[in-house]
């Protein structure tokens, strides 16, 4: 990504501003939850929940480096939990509501999660179905003026707090045939009668962020929640799912450096065999090694984003540096494990916390297995 000094400010700017706000990030871990809008009005106040929307739109209309920026600073933070949270609001859900959303969506729904007052979530997975858009069941049944949305989803960050959210659906008459082109997105306003919300409450994981499921019977909505023309869902989540990966790689490579760095300083520290452990040269290469794939998943996805930004495709690259940083976090919190030993161990800790947090890496915004999945379909021709 070409960063200018502009950009450089704005990351000295942002990373006091979230020192500031998330200063008790190490209760909020271990009470379970944050005070997501209390945070979110917050952040809000700083133009920080609408970075890249347009200034029409209630966005500071900032290019897409600003975005990259946020995502390295939201992974310097103590806990994944804020990434995964924020990520939804700024990078997901907003971008999509400017990009596909009627003017009524766009006032009555991103204008007021721009400044913080409302809470979004994209609900996309079902029980059983994880990354498979084939398994989708939930519907969107037309009804004169309104859509009746039947359905559960799982697994959503917000799923419990969240005041709408992006509901992945089939838009058909009952009993027709659906498939990827009858997919659509519409937004759901979850205090409506008929949603049901139950909060995750044991984790293994971003224990402050919030996780839950979303169950709809007979959920009435407007027309004109819909996103899009119908069924177009499967081309607006894939390109929902480009930024996501894009976004969410950018985190993963800061959380790397991060425990990378621990475990050096560490390292320095700890005496093994007579000497520290930074001398033996065992540890030194294995964290050269890990160093070095680093430099080159940082370069890798800072150039997806500058594909992003000149609004050329990237589902592929994307793909693949999200699964390539997410697993470079995890091989990271897991040396750094190591290093400290019986200490890291030690439950709520920063080292045990930040390897609990890496594990997400391989479920989140795509599994490896979807991923590679992804990347395997593209081998014979690369496009």
């Amino acid at each position: 990504m070409r960063l200018t000094r502009h950009h450089e400010l704005f990351r000295t700017s942002v990373r006091s501003v979230l020192e500031r706000e998330c200063a008790a990030a190490e209760d909020w871990e271990r009470e379970g939850a944050m005070p997501v809008r209390a945070l979110y009005r917050s952040l809000a106040t700083e133009g920080l929940l609408g970075l890249t929307l347009p200034a029409e739109h209630g966005g500071l209309g900032l290019d897409l480096g600003y975005s990259y920026v946020w995502a390295r600073e939201l992974g310097r933070l103590p806990a994944g939990s804020f990434a995964m949270s924020l990520s939804v609001q700024t990078d997901i859900v907003l971008p999509l509501l400017v990009a596909a959303g009627s003017k009524r969506v766009v006032e009555d729904f991103a204008r007021p999660a721009a400044r913080g007052e409302l809470v979004a979530a994209l609900a996309a997975t079902e029980p059983g179905g994880g990354s498979d858009l084939a398994a989708v069941r939930t519907t969107a049944v037309p009804d004169g003026d309104d859509l009746v949305i039947d359905g559960r989803k799982a697994f959503i960050t917000h799923g419990s707090v969240a005041d709408f959210a992006v509901v992945l659906c089939h838009l058909t008459e009952p009993g027709a045939a659906v498939g990827l082109n009858s997919l659509a997105l519409v937004v759901v306003p979850t205090g409506l009668p008929g949603v049901r919300r139950e909060r995750y409450t044991a984790k293994l994981g971003n224990r402050s962020c919030d996780h839950g499921s979303l169950q709809f019977t007979r959920v009435r909505v407007p027309r004109e929640h819909l996103l899009g023309e119908p069924g177009s869902g499967y081309e607006w989540l894939t390109r929902v799912f480009t930024r996501e990966r894009a976004f969410l790689a950018a985190v993963a490579t800061a959380r790397a450096e991060q425990a990378l760095a621990g475990a050096l300083a560490r390292a320095r520290e700890r005496g093994v065999l007579g000497k520290p452990l930074a001398e033996h040269q065992a540890f030194t290469f294995a964290l050269a090694e890990l160093d070095a794939e680093l430099a080159l998943v940082e370069q890798y996805t800072g150039a997806v984003f500058q594909l992003l930004a000149e609004g050329r495709p990237a589902l592929r690259e994307a793909s693949i540096a999200k699964l390539r940083a997410s697993r470079l976090e995890r091989e990271a919190a897991e040396r750094q494990m190591r290093v400290y030993g019986g200490a890291g161990y030690l439950e709520s800790g920063p080292v045990e916390r930040a390897w609990r947090d890496a594990r997400a890496g391989a479920l989140a915004g795509g599994a490896d297995e979807a991923l590679l999945h992804l990347i395997a379909g593209h081998l014979p021709t690369g496009h």
